[in-house]
């Protein structure tokens, strides 16, 4: 007979102790065994048991009641970090998400100098009708889904200094020019995590991008999916879904590097 909480066993206890590893991350300063317990909804008594033997390996330091992450858990994100391949897991991602939805997908970074996304990687659907691009192919930050996203989550100085010089010139009946318009954009773009573009850049085209963070979370650039606008707007939530995904994993599971977005 057992009572009280079940020890968690295989997947799951790993699992508790990458909660566990991800929480003290966001509070330098330490959390009390009544914190962690809620936070992760564990019961303390059996937290407890996990938290004294990670002390012990010096993955976790308790001082005063609070516990902080130790020497070894630093080392290893270290180790991991030093492992981490943005080019690699990038290609991975856009190669993934366009046979995931045969449709294009790219990968984009800003260049500030010019005012564009440039695309370092990009795959073309395999259908008849589609989105054609290739490495190395622009577009204007304004009024691409990959340059918006880049813009909503870039440093605002130098978003004021974008905006400052750049022309808004009309592309399309659908481009936004207007400042005002574009900058409220970048608002709901940070909020929800995505830009969904209709007929912006190209009047027969649509596409959907995503942010990719850095372990350290900053924006490295910018996943998009790109398709006629006939068919994103029958797969609008298909497509939205896989590119957040896919812009989940690239990103190492989200701005604070495995873990959340």
């Amino acid at each position: 007979m057992t009572t009280g909480e079940e020890k968690p066993r295989g997947p799951r206890a790993v699992s508790r102790v990458l909660e566990l590893f991800l929480l003290l991350s966001r509070h330098r300063q330490g959390l009390g065994l009544a914190q962690i317990s809620a936070e992760l909804g564990v019961a303390k008594p059996t937290l407890l048991e996990t938290l004294r033997g990670l002390c012990e390996l010096n993955y976790l330091l308790v001082d005063v009641g609070r516990y902080r992450l130790g020497a070894n858990a630093y080392r290893m994100a270290s180790k991991i970090l030093s492992a981490w391949s943005p080019p690699e897991t990038i290609r991975r991602e856009v190669l993934a998400l366009a046979e995931q939805t045969h449709e294009s997908v790219g990968f984009a970074i800003a260049d500030w100098e010019i005012g564009q996304a440039i695309y370092t990687e990009a795959i073309n659907s395999t259908q008849a009708v589609r989105y054609a691009m290739h490495s190395g192919i622009r577009a204007p930050l304004y009024a691409s889904a990959a340059g918006r996203v880049l813009l909503a989550f870039a440093d605002p100085a130098r978003v004021d200094a974008y905006f400052a010089r750049a022309s808004l010139r009309p592309l399309t009946s659908a481009t936004k020019t207007s400042h005002a318009d574009i900058r409220a954009n970048l608002g709901d773009i940070r909020a929800q995590g995505y830009c969904a573009s209709f007929g912006e850049m190209l009047s027969d085209t649509a596409a959907i991008a995503v942010p990719v963070f850095a372990p350290d979370g900053q924006v490295i650039g910018a996943l998009m999916l790109a398709a006629p606008l006939d068919r994103m707007r029958r797969n609008t939530d298909h497509f939205l879904a896989a590119t957040i995904e896919a812009g989940h994993r690239a990103s190492g599971g989200g701005p604070d590097g495995p873990g959340e977005a």
